[in-house]
């Protein structure tokens, strides 16, 4: 049988609206875990590499800093909404920062600035950065 009376586009449409900026706010969870990422990343290179440069306790740091990401992906995984493309930007994101800190800053600071905290709060501040950035732009779209 088909249905005589189609449904309302209007009212079709404001459903859609409101739906949409639920799904929004469901999802920016997301910029603070962005955010979390670059302060727990910026943590973990200026204690390791300025504050603890050798000895036991720069591998309790280093575990300390796993639990942090693990813990603080589990509180993603708790999440029911994710925005668009999230994976995505947490891929790039690491990628980036692991690879200007193993290849680019890391050993251009320790050559230069050995265990300056001055220089390796820089170094992890830049290399931070895409999490930061990739927060931004996650949050101007929202």
């Amino acid at each position: 049988m088909t249905d005589r009376n189609p449904p309302d586009p209007m009212a079709t449409l404001s459903g859609a609206s409101v739906a949409e900026r639920r799904t929004r706010a469901a999802s920016r969870w997301f910029v603070r875990y962005m955010l979390l990422m670059g302060v727990l990343d910026f943590a973990l290179i200026v204690a390791t590499e300025a504050l603890l440069p050798s000895g036991a306790a720069r591998y309790v740091v280093i575990a300390a800093w796993a639990l942090a990401v693990v813990l603080l992906g589990w509180w993603g995984d708790s999440h029911r909404v994710w925005p668009a493309k999230s994976g995505r930007h947490v891929l790039i994101a690491t990628a980036i920062w692991f690879g200007t800190y193993l290849i680019v800053l890391g050993p251009l600071v320790r050559l230069w600035a050995d265990a300056s905290l001055a220089w390796w709060s820089v170094a992890a501040a830049v290399t931070a950065s895409p999490f930061l950035i990739a927060a931004w732009w996650l949050r101007r779209r929202s």
